[in-house]
């Protein structure tokens, strides 16, 4: 049994974090057995989560995790992808979780908006890994300071609002774009590009964090029906 170590549920989702919701999914994709329990990222090898522990070793990063779980137990998602489509995969994979990532960070830390939207969910995890009330506000307003300071070093924090909203809603259609025909995001057949694919989308439309990028997204029903198929194919049923 794999132990997968997480944050919290919140919204509905699994998780509050993408890579969390993402590792989750390939894992029910894939067909492997898991659990998930709170995690404390300063025990995670990379000090982020989610991280695992399979075999006696302790991994982190979901991409190196799926790595490890397709040597360990076969790629039935990827094996009859042709160069094209995994060209294709690796490339919205990169946009998706190297920009499309810092605009929900933005959307979520630095936007007061969605940070008043956000933070009663991060106030729950506190309290669900024992974090006394009194110490919680302090704990957030150290993150919030952490984040932003690291938001304004990749360069997303430097933008506007409306800049991050421009590049957001590009990266939003993009994504809508190179949809196949269906059901899956490269055509008839699950792949694990779905994995990142879905948890990202639903990280936007279904929070309550207000956005330009999230009214954007809602327009588009290529993404409302391909989200609403991963959820009832891979998360109508508790695991």
């Amino acid at each position: 049994m794999i132990t997968v170590y997480k944050f919290a549920s919140a919204w509905g989702q699994p998780d509050l974090s993408p890579f969390v919701f993402k590792l989750e999914t390939y894992l029910r994709m894939a067909g492997i057995e898991y659990k998930g329990v709170p995690g404390d990222p300063r025990k995670s090898p990379k000090k982020k989560l989610p991280y695992i522990e399979h075999d006696g070793r302790t991994l982190g990063d979901s991409a190196f995790i799926i790595e490890h779980l397709k040597s360990s137990f076969g790629d039935t998602l990827d094996a009859a992808l042709t160069p094209r489509e995994r060209a294709l995969a690796t490339a919205v994979q990169a946009m998706l979780e190297e920009q499309l990532y810092f605009v929900i960070l933005y959307q979520r830390w630095q936007d007061d908006r969605g940070w008043e939207a956000y933070s009663p969910a991060l106030r729950d995890y506190l309290a669900s890994a024992g974090i006394p009330r009194p110490l919680r506000g302090l704990v957030l307003a150290a993150a919030r300071r952490a984040t932003l300071k690291a938001l304004h070093g990749q360069g997303t924090g430097r933008h506007t609002p409306a800049e991050v909203d421009a590049i957001g809603k590009r990266i939003i259609t993009a994504v809508a774009d190179s949809m196949g025909d269906g059901p899956f995001f490269l055509g008839p057949q699950p792949a694990s590009i779905d994995a990142t694919v879905y948890p990202f989308l639903t990280g936007i439309m279904e929070t309550p964090v207000p956005s330009n990028v999230k009214t954007h997204a809602e327009s588009l029903p290529a993404l409302r029906a391909y989200a609403d198929r991963m959820k009832a194919r891979y998360w109508s049923q508790a695991r």
